[in-house]
């Protein structure tokens, strides 16, 4: 292959990539469940939309009766995708929700796309392909990407404001500085931790151009954040500081007075030890990522201890920036130890930082291996360790292709030998998702007018919208395992099974339920605790 065909064959093979990840997603959007966020943020944004808030005394009515979860969370995507909402006709419930796991999709997408263009202006044309293969076949993201919209919304925006600040350090100028103040404002619009950003934004201009030029730059950077900011984060028009200071607050206090299972043990949500996030991002990243992400990281660290000066104030100092993206916040979670809901999707903004440093591994290992057997060979050993990641990632796409659209579920066997003994660790579907197939299961196989169902946690409600308009009405959702037909539960707080409950359904993953149906009646099994509510009665989870 000739030097000038290399290039072109990457390129095609990276189109295609894009092309055939579209397509998928276009193709499985319609699998999924609902889970526990997405009624409450769509009436948030129901509530910025059509101005149900327009003052500081509806302001304060909110808070008195629900507390601040309203105020509190950024509403930009929600008020796009309800205003979206708004322009069409009426739509019935199933179709609004695929609607909305579309758009979540289509928002993580353009994540993939930005962050393919971030690695494109450090590495070559297959290390960045590469990367995005990891970044896209990650189990957690690749689930997520359908329902969860606020999580994958700020990943996707934090990778973007990490490409437009490495245009405005390597352009710097108004035009770059716009841009990037631009997509801070819908940044923060998502999530207040968005300050983060402006932070290496701050200490990264200043340490590349230490002049007084770039504190004027700086300066109308801020101007113009806090002025776009209330268009679209409106209830800031109302009481700009209560409301930053509550949410900034909120990213290290919470009201939520639960547990988590961690380890075997339920453990209070505002008492989790120092290694929570640590452990759950280790064990439910593929392996190969994390080995690659260990080699990448002793390699820019040494590079950066090296050449201090280099990695700070050049070109190169996008490198020590990820560093910081990524261990900035998973060191701040270990110090200050925030209430945190099950498992890390809190922190799914720093696993692209992480898939980078991945490729820094990469990169090390390809230049020892060129090293090693000589130049000459270099394309061999290029294609043998392209081969070897692709093998590594194939056990991990099996599992996501055999347990569609459980794929959330994933755990590596550093959390267990297998998911029976997981189930037993860690909460397996805490969302809620698979509740959607619980009901399924029950109008498909109960042809009766009218079918009483108890489930345990507030998603085996929300997944009736999921039904049919037919097999919806017949559901009647009662409050007492004793009065209904069927109880439905996803073991939430509860991972024990029921052995005197007579199950007649059931959804594996492995060798574990992971939601069941019984009949009604249910007993002799013990519900598990109801989760306490938040002040504002449901809260986003």
């Amino acid at each position: 292959m000739t030097n000038q065909a290399r290039p072109r064959t990457l390129k095609a093979v990276t189109i295609a990539f894009f092309v055939s990840y579209l397509l998928l997603g276009l193709f499985v959007f319609r699998d999924y469940g609902i889970s526990w966020d997405e009624v409450p943020t769509r009436q948030f944004g129901i509530m910025y939309v059509d101005h149900l808030v327009p003052n500081l005394a509806a302001l304060d009515s909110v808070r008195a009766v629900g507390g601040p979860a309203f105020e509190r969370f950024g509403p930009v995507f929600e008020i796009v995708l309800v205003s979206i909402e708004r322009m069409l006709p009426p739509l019935e419930l199933r179709p609004l929700f695929f609607g909305r796991h579309l758009a979540t999709f289509l928002i993580f997408f353009a994540g993939v796309v930005f962050f393919h263009r971030f690695l494109r202006l450090r590495f070559g044309p297959g290390i960045s392909l590469l990367a995005c293969v990891c970044l896209v076949s990650s189990p957690q993201l690749f689930s997520h990407a359908f329902y969860n919209v606020k999580d994958i919304s700020f990943l996707t925006m934090f990778v973007a404001s990490m490409l437009t600040l490495d245009w405005l350090l390597s352009r710097p100028g108004w035009r770059t500085m716009i841009v990037h103040a631009v997509v801070t404002v819908i940044l923060l619009g998502t999530r207040v931790l968005g300050m983060f950003a402006m932070m290496l934004t701050g200490a990264a201009a200043f340490a590349r151009r230490p002049t007084q030029r770039t504190v004027w730059m700086l300066f109308g950077y801020g101007v113009i954040s806090l002025v776009l900011l209330p268009l679209v984060w409106p209830v800031l028009r109302i009481d700009f500081a209560g409301v930053i200071g509550d949410a900034v607050m909120g990213t290290t206090s919470n009201p939520y007075l639960g547990t988590n299972l961690f380890r075997g043990r339920q453990i209070s949500a505002a008492h989790l030890p120092w290694d929570y996030v640590p452990t759950w991002i280790v064990i439910t990243t593929p392996v190969i990522i994390t080995a690659l992400f260990l080699v990448g990281s002793a390699a820019a660290l040494a590079k950066v201890a090296r050449h201090p000066k280099e990695y700070s104030f050049t070109e190169r100092q996008r490198d020590l920036l990820v560093l910081l993206w990524f261990f900035m916040p998973v060191v701040g979670c270990m110090v200050l130890r925030p209430t945190l809901y099950d498992g890390w999707r809190h922190l799914f903004f720093v696993y692209p930082a992480m898939v980078y440093i991945a490729a820094i591994g990469m990169e090390t290992i390809v230049g020892f291996a060129e090293t090693y057997v000589g130049e000459a060979r270099g394309r061999i050993a290029d294609a043998v360790l392209v081969v070897a990641l692709l093998l590594c990632l194939t056990p991990v796409v099996n599992f996501m292709v055999k347990n569609h659209p459980y794929e959330h579920l994933y755990f590596n066997r550093l959390a267990g030998k297998d998911m029976q003994e997981i189930k037993q660790r860690f909460e397996l579907d805490y969302w809620g998702l698979s509740y959607r197939k619980t009901l399924e299961y029950i109008v498909r196989t109960d042809s009766s007018r009218r079918i009483r169902v108890f489930p345990f946690t507030y998603p085996g409600r929300l997944n009736t919208a999921m039904l049919l308009p037919r097999d919806r009405v017949r559901i009647d959702l009662v409050f007492s395992p004793d009065e209904a037909d069927y109880v439905t539960t996803t073991y939430r707080s509860h991972p024990q099974d029921y052995p005197q409950a007579q199950e007649v359904f059931s959804v594996k993953v492995g060798n574990a339920s992971i939601a069941s149906v019984f009949l009604g009646g249910l007993k002799s099994a013990t519900p598990p605790a109801p989760l306490p509510p938040t002040p504002s009665g449901v809260a986003p989870r």
